[in-house]
């Protein structure tokens, strides 16, 4: 899932600048939760909160060498549901339900994920 020293690749965006604001993308990728929540929509495309924010409070604590526990997923669950998806859905990238706490249809341009270094795995 990335780690904490991210570089972006500003030319794989540079590709898509007529269809994407590449500064909302680039203030969105400076934020490391938001890097790993893109790089799971990738491959998962229907997730709730919840399933997200176990996955980026595993992949916290992976990082720090820990075990994730509840205090760790709720700061990351509320920061999801009110800061991250909403900006995500607001670039069009998903579709975020915050009635349901579902994402839908999520759709992350290529230009994002190459920028990202994230590669489809071979058929």
């Amino acid at each position: 899932m990335g780690n904490d020293e991210f570089e972006p690749d500003p030319f794989a965006l540079d590709t898509a600048a007529g269809e994407l604001p590449v500064d909302d993308v680039f203030r969105l990728l400076a934020d490391r939760h938001a890097r790993y929540a893109l790089i799971y929509l990738h491959d998962n495309p229907t997730p709730t909160v919840e399933e997200l924010a176990d996955v980026l409070a595993a992949k916290d604590a992976s990082d720090r060498a820990t075990i994730a526990t509840p205090a760790d997923r709720n700061p990351i669950r509320i920061r999801l549901y009110h800061a991250i998806l909403p900006r995500i859905d607001a670039l069009g990238f998903i579709a975020f339900d915050s009635g349901t706490n579902a994402v839908t249809d999520a759709a992350i341009p290529t230009a994002v994920t190459d920028a990202m270094g994230v590669t489809d795995p071979p058929p």
